[in-house]
């Protein structure tokens, strides 16, 4: 049986105890795209909501903050400001707060 990962995304956030120590974030895009951010405790990846779609993004090599991609979606963080790059769209400027 396959389980859709916007069921595992809502499972994660609703089973983070507050003794652990993932992380949340919300981002504002130029595009006029919000995002909603879950760093888990133990990195390597980022649970993302975007579009109506729940993502787990894998980290991937970066020479400057940090980036997560996978199918054609890339989110690159640095500080409180993020790039957003979706299948058939350019890069937008995101900030969180």
């Amino acid at each position: 049986m396959r389980i859709p990962v916007s069921a595992i995304v809502v499972v994660l956030f609703v089973l983070a105890s507050p003794s652990s120590a993932e992380t949340f974030a919300q981002y504002r895009c130029d595009d006029g795209a919000q995002l909603s951010v879950m760093f888990p405790e133990k990195g390597g990846r980022v649970f993302v909501q975007v579009d109506g779609k729940s993502l787990t993004l894998p980290q991937r090599l970066a020479a400057s903050g940090a980036r997560y991609a996978k199918g054609g979606v890339t989110f690159w963080i640095k500080g409180n400001d993020a790039q957003l790059k979706r299948p058939k769209s350019k890069w937008t400027q995101c900030r969180s707060g």
